[in-house]
């Protein structure tokens, strides 16, 4: 009989990540709270990640019952002969999932740490307490839990795992010719996000922020990557921007928009420049090395609570790992068109910024290790189930 791993992820990041991992571990069966690529690896889900994926604590408030009910949903499958957990980022949610893994006996993996660095280290005790393995993908992550690695609780740095996923298939002509965009067009990309509430916040902001530069550049043309499950919300906000020289394409086959099986990173690549909302995909963006800002908007009830409780000067991984600002930042109310519009006006029209931006983007990358993230976290996996350790 196969061993059984529950897995539990968040969000789209995680959802990447995880199926990832599953591909690589066909022998066992994978069971959890899944995002898309995750359950087109075969792994049977409890819960999408499309009902419990938030930002913020007045966001969170909304989908609460959801939530909870997605919990016990999780805990009592954790009850049908789990061999091992394995959880994702996601803390608020899964922190507590490995507490009642361990009121069962089960062994515990957390791959990908949660942000202690920005949200302050009151987490770190549960984290180390419920987790017999921390598999880190941020170097500087080590300074945080080597004090506490014992013989309950090991912790172990693999590097970064964007390195193996970020690919693209296209080139720039190839690109241009399949969404019939004509090929002198510089191309902007549009990133707002995979969750629900980015769309409705930012995705707007972002599309007025493109009708003005269209009508000060006639040269553009801009494209959105819209995530698997977040396309008929995208759709419904870009039926208002008819004018606007814009496509929309997606990597789940689907007979609504173009399919590219790599189509954010597809964007970012040919994107002479794109606007991301902070995330996963600034990290993403930033190893392809073309410029972009960072944007990011909440409600001023989260941002509030938030200021009190991140204690680090950036928001956007690629800022945070270079210790500097490399990429500019439009957080809350400094997010808006006039600046979204400023800040692509300059790289757009700077070359000596973009270049400069292109050499600190490369420095960066380097400092994310080698690939094999993902096939070091799979032998992991597999000794743990295995041998035990």
């Amino acid at each position: 009989m196969k061993k059984r791993i529950f897995i539990s992820v968040g969000e789209i990041s995680g959802d990447n990540y995880a199926s990832e991992i599953i591909k690589l571990l066909p022998e066992y069966e994978w069971v959890g709270i899944t995002g898309p690529k995750m359950r087109q690896a075969g792994c049977k889900s409890v819960e999408g990640i499309e009902n419990i994926s938030v930002v913020g604590i007045t966001e969170a408030i909304s989908k609460y019952f959801h939530i909870k009910n997605t919990f016990k949903k999780a805990v009592e499958e954790l009850k049908n002969n789990i061999d091992l957990l394995i959880v994702v980022d996601f803390p608020g949610f899964n922190i507590k999932l490995l507490e009642e893994a361990k009121k069962l006996n089960i062994k515990t993996v957390y791959f990908i740490s949660p942000q202690i660095w920005a949200w302050g280290y009151k987490r770190i005790h549960k984290i180390v307490k419920y987790t017999d393995i921390l598999i880190s993908i941020l170097p500087f992550e080590e300074n945080y839990y080597k004090d506490f690695v014992n013989q309950d609780f090991k912790y172990i740095y693999v590097g970064h795992p964007l390195l193996d996923i970020v690919e693209y298939q296209e080139t720039e002509e190839s690109f241009k010719e399949k969404l019939n965009i004509d090929k002198d067009k510089i191309l902007i990309g549009l990133l707002a996000g995979s969750r629900e509430n980015e769309i409705k916040n930012l995705l707007p902001i972002i599309l007025d922020s493109a009708k003005i530069l269209n009508q000060k550049y006639k040269n553009l043309h801009f494209i959105i990557p819209a995530t698997a499950n977040m396309i008929d919300k995208v759709l419904e906000k870009v039926k208002n921007y008819q004018d606007l020289p814009l496509s929309v394409i997606t990597n789940i086959k689907n007979e609504k928009i173009p399919y590219f099986p790599y189509a954010s990173y597809e964007v970012m690549k040919h994107s002479k420049f794109s606007i991301i909302t902070s995330g996963t995909a600034t990290l993403e963006a930033a190893i392809i090395g073309n410029p972009f800002i960072i944007i990011y908007k909440v409600s001023p009830i989260t941002y509030f609570i938030g200021k009190m409780l991140v204690s680090i000067k950036y928001i956007g991984l690629p800022n945070i790992i270079a210790g500097k600002e490399i990429i500019k930042e439009l957080i809350q109310n400094d997010c808006n068109i006039e600046n979204i519009v400023k800040y692509t006006e300059k790289y757009i029209t700077d070359e000596n910024l973009y270049q400069e931006t292109k050499k600190e983007l490369k420095e960066l990358k380097n400092k994310l290790g080698e690939k094999g993230a993902l096939q070091k976290t799979a032998k992991i996996i597999k000794n743990i189930l295995e041998e035990g350790k």
